[in-house]
């Protein structure tokens, strides 16, 4: 079973993985610079939330959700990124995003992300 409130962010850009993960520091956020990484944490910790940027190198933020997807259903991910299309939100949510987010954006946007998620801000 896994922790609900547990919030994993990944992004490869260290300004706003940290940015988040003080954030949302009261809940112990965990933080992944890549999609492997991130893979390698969920199997190690118990994650209610993953927080993911859609650019990154290796695997993308997509490829990212669809594999966590497989692997547990009940993990919501919110999906964030510079480079927002309308067909990559459908993309996104299509494939289980609970949220999808274009940068920049604010700290009250992710709050409410995330309180729509999984019921903390």
């Amino acid at each position: 079973m896994q922790d609900t409130k547990k919030i994993l962010v990944v992004d490869d850009e260290e300004v706003m993985r940290e940015f988040l993960l003080e954030v949302f520091s009261t809940q112990e956020p965990l933080g992944a610079h890549n999609g492997e990484e991130a893979l390698t944490m969920i199997s190690e910790n118990p994650v209610g939330l993953v927080i993911t940027d859609l650019k990154m190198p290796g695997m993308d933020g997509l490829t990212l959700l669809k594999k966590i997807k497989e692997t547990d259903k009940s993990i919501k991910v919110i999906v964030v990124t510079g480079y927002a299309s309308l067909q990559t939100a459908s993309e996104c949510i299509q494939a289980g995003a609970s949220d999808f987010l274009k940068k920049p954006f604010s700290i009250a946007q992710i709050r409410k992300a995330v309180q729509t998620a999984i019921g903390i801000s």
